[in-house]
């Protein structure tokens, strides 16, 4: 696979961030930073080993990514604690160019239940309109008449 891209190298480079630490605040609270503030997503580490790092912690709500993230305990894993993160760059052209696609999907879908919703109000304006028709028709039957008996 070769050698991991220095961190300077265009979208489609990797980062690994690690710490000796088990902290909270040195792992995910600077990982969900990273997240938010550079171009990076969290792809999986690969580790056989370890624990899911924290979407939550205490009041703490982290990115959902951060499962990808792996925690390797002391008392559990039999070693020094540690935490792995491992970041893929993207190009924020791409994630705009995906965030626009998207847009452009909700909007054609909005679209196409507005037009569907429309054709729905027809119909139904159709349908109300023989209703009363045939109401009519039956309310006028009631009010004629009725035929003399014969004599």
């Amino acid at each position: 696979a070769g050698a991991p891209a220095p961190a300077s190298s265009g979208a489609g480079g990797t980062i690994v961030y690690s710490t000796c630490s088990i902290s909270v605040a040195e792992n995910e609270e600077v990982v969900d930073y990273a997240l938010r503030s550079r171009n990076v997503r969290l792809v999986p580490t690969g580790l056989p080993f370890g624990v899911p790092g924290f979407t939550a912690f205490r009041e703490m709500r982290f990115h959902p990514s951060l499962s990808k993230t792996m925690r390797v305990y002391p008392h559990t894993h039999n070693m020094d604690g540690f935490f792995v993160a491992k970041f893929e760059k993207f190009d924020k052209s791409d994630e705009e160019k995906q965030a626009q696609a998207k847009q452009s999907a909700k909007a054609k879908a909005k679209a196409r239940a507005k037009a569907g919703k429309g054709k729905a109000k027809k119909v139904g304006a159709r349908a109300a309109a023989k209703k009363r028709k045939r109401a009519g028709t039956a309310a006028a039957a009631a009010a004629a008449p009725a035929p003399a008996a014969p004599a």
